[in-house]
Formats: structure tokens, C-alpha cells, sequence
């Protein structure tokens, strides 16, 4: 029987991975859909418990390489840190109309402040560049391809310049000529301490992108996004092919002259398992206990200030390979706030090590469950 068809309330999944020493785990991912309103504690969903998510989703069309990712796959067996993504809207509250609108979220004591700031484009002057007024809104989709970063193949043609914190965003340019600025869209979500102006905008060289600002959400941040691709590394199923691949190529360095910079590294990188912390640069924290309360602002298309609780459960979870079960306490991987429903997901995980696809081999049973 399918994991997920056995309860109305939580979900399981079994998910074989790797410690952060590189060590084989097996562990038991656990989801429960809840609702929440304002000043409560959330509760379970009586009527939808949201699927394990079993493949990343993005924003727009779908594609991977023009769109912002919405949602990640839950399939992960482990990550070192708890992500909060958020899911809606900045919005003017009671439907009035603004052309900028400071947005934010705090979870337990951490707080994240965004500004959202209506269409606007870059016009070149006879004395510089200027920007138009923002155009006024009444909510918008909190979404990357609306923060600052994107593509410049203005500024020098032929050539494609890609801002790695960002490549689906939009307002980044290298080069100062009207070609490259005239009509450029400016982003609609920003820093409010790191704002672009027309004094700062233009790179003046691509080297500089890492003195701009981290591009600003509340969601998922594309794997292709710096910093979070430099964690990738390798596997440690894959070390034994890098290996040799870096021995082939020292056969073929000249022995004489060759540089340092020059030879193959000594060790393949390990992955740094917080790449599958997916959530947005102040989003990450420490493992959430799960009751922490939630606060937003002009996050609600009704409400200035928005509050709740997580649902403060701790579920532990079991797993039986042929031995009798063991339970095993869970951690929170995952918290999703979907604004415009009211529903938040929690995925949770517990682990234990074993001794690899040798010792999987010999297990008799592979059941797994979750007990509130």
C-alpha cells in the first residue's frame, strides 16, 4: 500500500540518503497539512492533507532555466537546517493602492523586511540615467522573477551576462551605454537597506556582482543560484570516480612547469548537505521546535499584521526492517505558509545510520510510520 494512503492526518516516506559526514542513513520523512487564521494556533486540515511534493515546481511555465522556483521536492533525507517558505502575496491592506509597500516575516525572533515597489524603467537624461515613478499596486505575487538580477546581453553584444544570485530577475546590468539602459525594467522587490538607485546601478564590470544585493523573496532559491550551487560538491558515491578521473588527468600533466593552479585537486568536494536548504538568504534557521509564532506584515490582503502559531506537535516516527520497530525522534525539515488557502505543511525527519546497500540487501522488511 502506498505510504501516503495510510493515515488522513500524516504522511510517511522513506528516504535513503547520506549523514553530513557521508555516512548511509535511512530516514522517515513525516507531512501534516494544517490551517491557520489570525491569533490562533494552527490545526489540522480536516479537509486536505497536501501530497509529499516529489518533484520541484516553478513559478510561470514551469521551466527550470526562465522561471523562479515556487516549491522544492520534500524527497530529501537530509537537511541541516529548518526552511520557512513563504507562498503569496505583498499586498496593500484592504485593497487600497500604493507605489511602494514595505512587506515582512518573523519567525520566533528573526525577522525578514522587503520593500515592494511598483513597475518602474530606467530612462537615460542628458545629464544621466533616472528611474519612473513606481506605478501603484494593490498586491503582488512574491516571486524572483520580480527581484533584482536576470540576464544583460545589451551591454556588450554578443556577449550574455547572467547575475549568479539571481539569473530569472530582473534590473541587472553591466554596462553604462543607452542601449543597454533605455526602457531597462527595474526590479519590484528590493532590500530596503541595499536599495538600487540610479548612482548604483550600472556594474561598470560583471566582477563586481558580488557587491550587489542578494535578490529579495520569501520562497525557494533556484539549486543554480550562488551561493547555494558552491555547496553542491560531490556525493560520496561519486568520490571514487572523481578519484580516478583526477589520477587520468595527472597522467597527462606535463611534469615540468606545471603550475599549481594548473593540477587536478587532491580531494573531490564533498556536498555540503545544506545545499537542500532551499529557502531564501534569512529564511534557514537553526532546527525549529515547532511552535514558534509566525508574524507578517502587508503579507494579507485584509490585515496590516497578521499572527499564528505553528501547531506546536512533535511527532516521533518508526521504522521496521525486519528487527521489530525503532522509533526514532524527528527534527523539522520543511514549514510552507500557502497565504492565500491558510494552509501550512510541515515535513519532519528521522534518521538512523546502517551499513549501506549491503546491509539493505539483508533486511526482511521495509515498513515506516508516524506516531503523533
Amino acid at each position: 500500500m502506498d505510504p501516503q494512503t495510510l493515515s488522513t492526518e500524516w504522511l510517511s516516506q522513506f528516504m535513503p540518503g547520506t549523514s553530513p559526514s557521508g555516512t548511509p542513513i535511512m530516514s522517515v520523512l513525516g507531512k501534516r497539512t494544517y490551517r491557520f487564521d489570525n491569533g490562533k494556533t494552527a490545526w489540522v486540515d480536516e479537509e486536505e492533507q497536501i501530497p509529499f511534493l516529489e518533484a520541484d515546481e516553478f513559478m510561470g511555465g514551469g521551466n527550470a532555466a526562465t522561471d523562479a522556483l515556487r516549491l522544492e521536492s520534500d524527497l530529501v533525507a537530509y537537511k541541516p537546517m529548518t526552511d520557512v517558505i513563504f507562498v503569496g502575496k505583498a499586498c496593500v491592506p484592504g485593497g487600497g493602492q500604493m507605489p511602494q509597500l514595505d512587506f515582512g516575516i518573523e519567525v520566533g525572533a528573526a525577522r525578514k523586511i522587503g520593500r515592494a515597489i511598483g513597475n518602474r524603467k530606467v530612462f537615460v537624461t542628458g545629464t544621466g540615467i533616472a528611474f519612473s515613478q513606481p506605478e501603484p499596486f494593490s498586491e503582488m505575487l512574491l516571486d524572483y522573477r520580480r527581484a533584482y538580477g536576470g540576464k544583460d546581453e545589451k551591454s556588450d553584444p554578443g556577449v550574455m551576462y547572467t547575475y549568479p544570485k539571481n539569473q530569472v530577475g530582473k534590473g541587472f546590468i553591466v554596462k553604462n551605454t543607452t542601449a543597454a539602459l533605455q526602457d531597462l525594467a527595474l526590479p519590484n522587490f528590493e532590500d530596503p537597506t541595499k536599495l538600487i538607485t540610479p548612482q548604483n546601478l550600472v556594474l561598470g564590470k560583471f566582477e563586481n556582482w558580488k557587491q550587489y544585493p542578494d535578490p529579495m523573496g520569501l520562497g525557494c532559491m533556484n539549486k543554480n543560484s550562488y551561493p547555494r550551487y558552491t555547496l553542491a560538491g560531490l556525493p560520496p558515491e561519486h568520490w571514487a570516480d572523481a578519484e580516478a578521473d583526477r589520477q587520468r588527468a595527472l597522467q597527462k600533466n606535463p611534469e615540468v612547469g606545471t603550475k599549481p593552479s594548473q593540477q587536478p585537486q587532491q580531494v573531490p568536494p564533498m556536498m555540503n548537505l545544506e545545499f537542500f536548504n532551499g529557502a531564501s538568504p534569512g529564511m534557514k534557521f537553526p532546527y525549529l521546535i515547532g511552535n514558534e509564532p509566525i508574524r507578517m506584515a502587508n503579507l494579507d490582503p485584509k490585515l496590516g499584521r497578521f499572527t499564528f502559531n505553528l501547531p506546536g506537535e512533535r511527532p516521533k516516527c518508526w521504522l521496521d526492517v525486519g528487527n521489530g520497530p525503532t522509533e526514532m525522534e524527528m527534527v523539522l525539515h520543511t514549514v510552507v505558509i500557502y497565504k492565500p488557502t491558510n494552509q501550512l505543511s510541515l515535513v519532519w525527519r528521522g534518521c538512523a545510520g546502517y551499513g549501506g546497500l549491503a546491509d539493505m540487501a539483508k533486511f526482511t522488511k521495509l515498513e515506516h510510520g508516524i506516531k503523533a
